[in-house]
């Protein structure tokens, strides 16, 4: 016989007053012995508890513990060990075993003072099924064994002894195990897991904890603004680490990570930008991230930023970083929206020029050479410029950036210059006709602008047309 469900307010009731759990146990059982099953509470399991032994269970006030762990932190307490003790650090339900149930607990610490969602992983019948009349298969069936956390942590709470469901999670599964560990959040199970919102109560466990969880701060606090384990970010797999700088510190989760630093705040990265993140150097060369990622850019366009830079991405190009002077070079270039467009190299040291550096583009560079200064190289006259050769061919690295002129535009290089009319392509002018050129007063002059390149005719003269004639010197 099935005794009736319980509602969340009842059981809210019940579970905060230390005589209410012998009600609560009388009221689910109806006169049914509460055998090593336990009580059953609904025959399709959704919305149950199954109990094996309501005193081992526990579910009144704890005495504090002075660590970490919180109270009720040994096997003797009868509480289930947390998953991130047993679980390599994760914060996640271990192989074999699923979400079963939850409970919630107010005040907790370990939440800001909210509420804690507490979410028991239960094992499964995998060895047999025998003994599921009430739905928890004969503990020989359990693909886990009895026993209790390391002595090594100061949660060693039962592993896989309590055979006891709460039933509001994957209801398909109609029979399981005992409970094998504990998984936390402070966010809603039912948010991020498929449970029901039936919600049951123990505040006696809102401190709980172990060793190997993050607590409560900024980036607690992010990651339940993102919806704990129903973000991308999926479960913790550590507690918080300090980074060697001694400025940032950092929580690992399945799908990415999460740092803080004093300056920045908190910040998420997913598991490829953490990749493309290592891959550039980090913090100590870009800095830590200032905020969440920047979707919906031009063309598809992804971008996270940093102290001293980027890491940016679109449908058109692969993942690349610019920090540094170049950062601050494409910033005032317009960044993605301005000529240059989105980085399509990582930056490039010059090997026969010293200091020198390139990065590459979509419609230009930015560069340095090591005896000229830091330019910006776009649309027609890096087209030109790469027609003669870039910087290893007759103009050598720009001078200057770009400069606006009357009908045009130009921009000096080592060994001449670029002009062109607005919005045409641009001409290398260079040697001894640009000298005649310029005497003649350049644009502004009789010959115009040009409207070819100067070519070297082989024979010690070059020869350049413009458009009020040619010059060959």
């Amino acid at each position: 016989m099935s005794a009736p469900p319980v509602s969340s307010s009842a059981l809210d009731e019940v579970l905060t007053r230390p005589s209410g759990l012998v009600r609560l146990v009388d009221r689910l059982s109806r006169g049914r012995r509460v055998g090593r099953r336990g009580v059953l509470v609904g025959a399709a399991v959704a919305g149950s508890a199954l109990v094996t032994d309501p005193k081992a269970y526990a579910l009144r006030p704890q005495s504090a513990y002075a660590t970490i762990c919180g109270p009720g932190n040994t096997a003797a307490s009868g509480w289930t060990v947390f998953c991130a003790t047993i679980n390599k650090g994760l914060n996640g339900c271990p192989p074999g075993s699923f979400t079963a149930g939850w409970w919630k607990a107010a005040d907790s610490t370990w939440c800001g003072g909210g509420y804690r969602y507490i979410v028991d992983c239960n094992a499964q019948c995998t060895k047999c099924s025998t003994g599921c009349s009430d739905h928890i298969c004969d503990n020989k069936c359990w693909n886990c064994s009895c026993g209790t956390g390391s002595s090594a942590t100061c949660d060693r709470r039962k592993v896989c002894c309590n055979a006891f469901r709460y039933g509001q999670c994957n209801t398909q599964v109609k029979c399981s195990g005992g409970v094998h560990c504990r998984v936390v959040s402070c966010v809603p199970p039912y948010q991020w897991d498929s449970c029901s919102t039936t919600s049951f109560r123990s505040d006696a466990t809102a401190n709980h904890s172990s060793p190997y969880l993050p607590q409560w701060g900024p980036m607690e606090k992010l990651y339940t603004q993102m919806g704990g384990q129903g973000s991308y970010l999926k479960g913790s797999t550590g507690p918080i680490k300090a980074v060697s700088d001694g400025r940032g510190k950092y929580v690992n989760y399945q799908g990415g990570r999460i740092w803080w630093s004093a300056a920045t705040g908190a910040s998420a990265m997913s598991s490829g930008l953490l990749t493309a993140y290592a891959k550039v150097g980090g913090p100590s060369i870009i800095g830590y991230p200032k905020g969440a990622q920047l979707n919906g850019l031009r063309d598809g366009g992804w971008m996270q930023l940093f102290e001293k830079g980027c890491i940016t991405d679109s449908l058109s190009t692969f993942t690349q970083a610019v920090f540094g002077y170049r950062w601050t070079m494409w910033v005032a270039a317009g960044r993605e929206d301005g000529p240059l467009g989105y980085p399509v190299a990582a930056m490039q040291n010059f090997p026969v020029d010293g200091d020198g550096w390139i990065q590459l583009f979509q419609g230009g560079c930015t560069i340095v050479g090591r005896t000229t200064p830091r330019a910006v190289v776009h649309t027609q006259v890096w087209t030109a410029w790469q027609d003669q050769g870039r910087e290893g061919g007759a103009l050598g690295f720009p001078t200057q950036d770009r400069q606006a002129l009357a009908r045009g535009y130009a921009q000096r290089f080592q060994r001449g210059g670029f002009w062109g009319l607005t919005d045409q392509p641009a001409f290398a002018v260079r040697g001894p006709v640009l000298t005649q050129w310029e005497t003649a007063g350049g644009v502004d002059g009789s010959y115009g602008y040009p409207t070819s390149h100067v070519v070297d005719n082989g024979d010690g003269t070059f020869t350049g047309t413009f458009e009020g004639g040619t010059i060959t010197a």
